[in-house]
């Protein structure tokens, strides 16, 4: 449906001679082997941009007009005559393209662009005079690339906002098209950002790969496998010796494995306990290895204080080297709270508190307006994303 659009647009125009018809017919063959090629409906356009393939249709109707103008004012034998290409009629392939779109809202920055155009094009008869408004504009190449914008900025929106590995290919993108004023601006910014994510985007995926292994240690070893089992056990004095050795051994091996991890971490990114602790990210890595915003901050905001319990045990008593008996025997700073994740009903409830708690983030809003239907981008009446976001 969408190719099907620019041809229609191409064929509206009614060219003739055989060598334009020609180049009609090639570029009708080399869109439908690329739109063959696209497997995902929402990701057309982006690529269409990115490939040329836009520049060549545009270029191609300009062509189109430009002999259709010669032909006429050639058999005419005028001369000083006005175009014959009005700049309505060259926008006619814009207004075809624009059809095909506005129904998206969440291509409104695209939109926007094209809107523009129409504007420009209601208030000039001359071609000439039309064209040099719209180079002045840049809007030709703005199609492309507030398109591309709106596109990339919804994907990052959809993103949990807390995910630095996953996020930052996103970002630097929408800050590479922000930047871009023609199509060689943006291949250049692409080459250099190709060669960016490869070097930062496994460093970051590295940071929290081994902060959720740490993580793991000091679950076992102040979890219900390790002393949290053993309080409980000296509490209820119901103490099996099999199962108050296999939790000791439990807090030995655990806190040797923690105490390798943080020092890996700290040789290899630097980072020190206290510096995950203070970054919003890495500490609920601590406590879940999956999407912090949905499953850690519901947990942290269900009234568990998993996360001082942790920090209080890596200080006092994996830290320091005091032995596994005044390991146990000692006394938390911090009193327990909850240790397993919400489940059941405390999901929803878990839920909730987190949505109030964290309901300005574009993550939220985003989520919300996806389940109510209302999803508009750019409108001043729904989602709004700043396109140069913090990384």
């Amino acid at each position: 449906m969408m190719v099907q659009g620019y041809f229609d647009s191409l064929d509206s125009m009614h060219a003739s001679g055989a060598s334009i018809l020609k180049e009609i017919e090639d570029y009708k063959r080399e869109l439908t082997a690329f739109a063959e090629g696209q497997n995902d409906a929402a990701s057309f356009f982006p690529k269409f941009q990115e490939s040329g393939m836009m520049g060549k249709f545009m270029d191609l109707s300009a062509k189109i007009a430009l002999a259709a103008q010669a032909e006429t004012a050639a058999a005419s034998g005028e001369k000083n005559r006005k175009p014959l290409a009005t700049p309505s009629e060259w926008l006619e392939p814009f207004r075809t393209a624009y059809e095909t779109i506005k129904d998206y809202p969440i291509r409104e920055r695209g939109l926007s662009v094209y809107r523009r155009l129409f504007e420009i094009g209601e208030k000039h008869s001359d071609i000439t005079e039309f064209l040099l408004e719209v180079e002045k504009e840049n809007l030709l190449w703005k199609i492309s690339s507030e398109d591309t914008l709106g596109i990339l900025e919804i994907q990052l929106t959809g993103m949990d906002p807390l995910y630095k590995g996953l996020t930052y290919a996103t970002r630097k993108n929408i800050e590479a098209w922000d930047a871009s004023v023609c199509e060689a601006d943006i291949h250049y910014y692409q080459d250099l950002l190709s060669e960016d994510i490869a070097k930062t985007s496994p460093r970051l995926l590295q940071k929290e790969h081994f902060v959720s292994c740490l993580g793991a240690h000091l679950m076992v070893y102040r979890g219900p496998n390790g002393k949290e089992g053993i309080m409980e056990m000296i509490a209820t004095g119901n103490c099996p010796r099999h199962k108050f050795l296999g939790n000791a051994s439990n807090m030995v091996v655990a806190k040797l494995q923690a105490r390798r991890m943080m020092d890996i971490i700290h040789k290899n990114l630097g980072l020190r306990f206290e510096d995950i602790m203070a970054d919003e990210y890495l500490r609920f890595k601590l406590i879940s290895s999956s999407n912090v915003y949905a499953l850690s901050k519901a947990y942290v905001e269900s009234n568990s204080n998993l996360l001082d319990i942790l920090a209080d045990a890596f200080y006092h008593e994996i830290l320091p080297d005091i032995s596994l008996s005044d390991a146990i025997k000692r006394e938390t700073d911090v009193q327990f709270g909850r240790w397993r994740m919400p489940q059941g009903r405390e999901v929803e409830r878990a839920g909730d508190l987190a949505r109030k708690a964290f309901r300005d983030l574009p993550y939220s809003r985003y989520e919300d307006q996806l389940q109510g239907g209302s999803i508009r981008v750019g409108t001043g009446d729904g989602f709004e994303i700043n396109l140069r976001p913090s990384v």
